[in-house]
């Protein structure tokens, strides 16, 4: 994100942990206040008290705020995609954590952008994105378990970015879904990503796990995997 924005001219002001920590409320206030950003990007894990002091300091020197929430704010018993009428019911620690993180920043802050982000796609190794995990399986396991019957929101980690820029830049306040998966099974979009890799992977189709937590929001840029 912060590449993407230097590239359409922004300057980026990065958020060192070390220096700074997200459990120092008064420094994180403190830091807004004085650098007076025209936006905050928090893209990061933290305390749900860190994002909701960083959404209130925006609120105060009217900087726009803006949080990538998830998809996992949905449940494994709602069936997607999901618009934007539809109501989170997490079932899982984290999806609990994200849609609390919503709820504290919005309360503090009702003008913050809110972006729920599928997972994250990118043609490398490491991080916490699906080629990294299909890598580690093979690694760990000797062969991938992909299911015919899970449909994941997903996007590649570029169209992310750019998607956030542009909600930066143009988009008013609101909660929003950006996903590119048009109807991919996770087995159809493992093999399309060993093709585009030329990866050794040994990829077993299953049944196993059944999900269907696509999002759909016709008010984001279209972002699409490309991988049909």
């Amino acid at each position: 994100v912060a590449e993407e924005l230097q590239r359409r001219g922004h300057g980026v002001i990065a958020w060192n942990r070390e220096q700074l920590p997200p459990e120092d409320l008064t420094g994180a206030r403190a830091f807004i206040a004085r650098t007076r950003p025209a936006a905050v990007v928090h893209c990061a894990m933290g305390d749900p008290d860190w994002g909701a002091g960083m959404a209130r300091a925006c609120a105060e020197i009217g900087s726009v705020f803006l949080f990538t929430g998830s998809a996992s704010v949905y449940g494994k018993h709602q069936a997607g995609p999901f618009t934007i009428n539809g109501v989170p019911e997490p079932d899982d620690s984290y999806g609990q954590y994200k849609l609390d993180c919503e709820r504290r920043i919005l309360a503090v802050n009702p003008q913050a952008h809110i972006v729920r982000l599928g997972w994250q796609i990118a043609l490398r190794s490491g991080g916490n994105q699906m080629v990294d995990f299909l890598q580690r399986a093979q690694k760990e396991q000797g062969h991938i378990d992909a299911s015919t019957a899970w449909f994941p929101a997903c996007s590649f980690l570029s169209d992310t970015a750019r998607v956030l820029a542009d909600v930066l830049e143009r988009f008013t306040p609101g909660t929003y879904l950006l996903d590119g998966n048009p109807g991919l099974s996770f087995l159809q979009i493992a093999m399309a990503l060993r093709s585009r890799l030329n990866a050794d992977w040994d990829i077993r189709p299953t049944t196993a796990f059944v999900y269907n937590n696509m999002m759909r929001d016709d008010r984001l840029p279209e972002v699409s995997l490309g991988l049909e």
